[in-house]
């Protein structure tokens, strides 16, 4: 594995994981009822030990769905793909390892009880003889936004769709990207879009600006900063910014959101309380995915 610099860092109170240079992750409940009486569906999955990010979003009527798949992928993971780190794959091992993982969410989507929805987006990034290259998985409304630095560009690579976890027998989009150094990556669930962004940028080059200009561990936070207190109505996000040219490999894993009812009150109890400090601590290595 890589050495790491760095350390891999979590704000409990705030939901938010940063590693600097390479990733920045966190999830922000909305504000749809007073007091709140349901769980976050929005999630994040970091898993470093296989180079897997990942975001999904729960129904109302299951929030916890998220939570739950994101532990299963992990899991399969595990099992099924072996982390390439410290080299890099050739061309017939990248479709080899598309081919796995095509067939791997299958049998897992497959084994799904009908109704338990959420969408999916997420990257497995690799290391290549050609560089980088990420290997996206989606199906449902999350989105996978590209920004080219070299080029002043972003755009939505992901398509919306309705096929969804639970209800569907396999992902809308299995596809492997390449990425140059230039390139940033930030998966998104549907709350992003009731952010308002500045009418004169938009969404796309807004975000762009972020990464023009900040640290991609920084982004998440200066998303929800700009964003302001969620205000009734507005959606749960769930947001993770990434350079893929900058990946670590870590024994760690750690998911955040999906929360059902009893999950969240406790949260808020906690926070509220006092209870998870509002700062940036490193994380302990683990073999089991750490829940927030």
């Amino acid at each position: 594995m890589n050495a790491a610099p760095y350390q891999l860092l979590v704000n409990r109170s705030l939901r938010s994981v940063r590693y600097p240079g390479f990733i920045g992750g966190r999830v922000q409940g909305g504000l749809t009822a007073a007091p709140r009486e349901a769980g976050v569906g929005d999630c994040a999955l970091f898993d470093f030990t296989h180079g897997v990010f990942a975001v999904a979003d729960g129904s109302d009527r299951d929030p916890s769905a998220s939570r739950r798949f994101m532990a299963m992928f992990s899991r399969m993971l595990k099992y099924s793909v072996h982390p390439p780190a410290g080299r890099a794959l050739s061309d017939s091992e990248v479709s080899d390892m598309v081919k796995t993982l095509t067939a791997e969410t299958e049998k897992l989507l497959c084994s799904m009880t009908f109704g338990t929805g959420c969408t999916f987006t997420g990257v497995l990034l690799l290391r290549t003889v050609e560089g980088m290259a990420a290997i996206v998985m989606h199906t449902g409304d999350s989105l996978l936004i590209s920004c080219d630095l070299g080029a002043c560009h972003a755009c939505q690579l992901t398509v919306d769709n309705f096929w969804m976890v639970g209800r569907s027998q396999r992902f809308f989009q299995i596809e492997t990207l390449p990425v140059t150094d230039s390139t940033r990556l930030l998966l998104a669930t549907d709350g992003l879009g009731a952010i308002p962004f500045p009418p004169e940028a938009g969404r796309d080059k807004f975000i762009l600006g972020l990464f023009e200009s900040c640290s991609p561990d920084e982004i998440p936070d200066r998303i929800f900063d700009y964003a302001g207190p969620p205000a009734p109505g507005r959606d749960d996000a769930s947001v993770i910014a990434i350079n893929p040219s900058a990946l670590v490999y870590l024994p760690q894993c750690l998911i955040l959101g999906g929360t059902g009812i009893y999950e969240e009150k406790v949260f808020q109890e906690e926070r509220a309380r006092g209870s998870l400090a509002d700062r940036y601590a490193p994380v302990p290595s683990s073999d089991e995915c750490l829940t927030i």
